[in-house]
């Protein structure tokens, strides 16, 4: 019954945070959205679209 009555709040506002609620998912349960705070990691040559025998000319 939960589950309905969270959709239904969704359906009504549309907001993502509504939706995410219906998937379990409550942004504010614990004050701060750790998604959000957690460092981005990439490879260390992830953006080097160089060829390594191009002479760069």
């Amino acid at each position: 019954m939960k589950q309905d009555k969270l959709w239904a709040a969704f359906q009504k506002s549309g907001k993502v945070e509504d939706y995410l609620r219906y998937c379990g998912i409550d942004i504010y349960e614990t004050g701060s959205n750790a998604l959000l705070e957690k460092p981005i990691q990439e490879e260390p040559n992830e953006t080097d679209n160089r060829r390594t025998h191009h002479s760069g000319k």
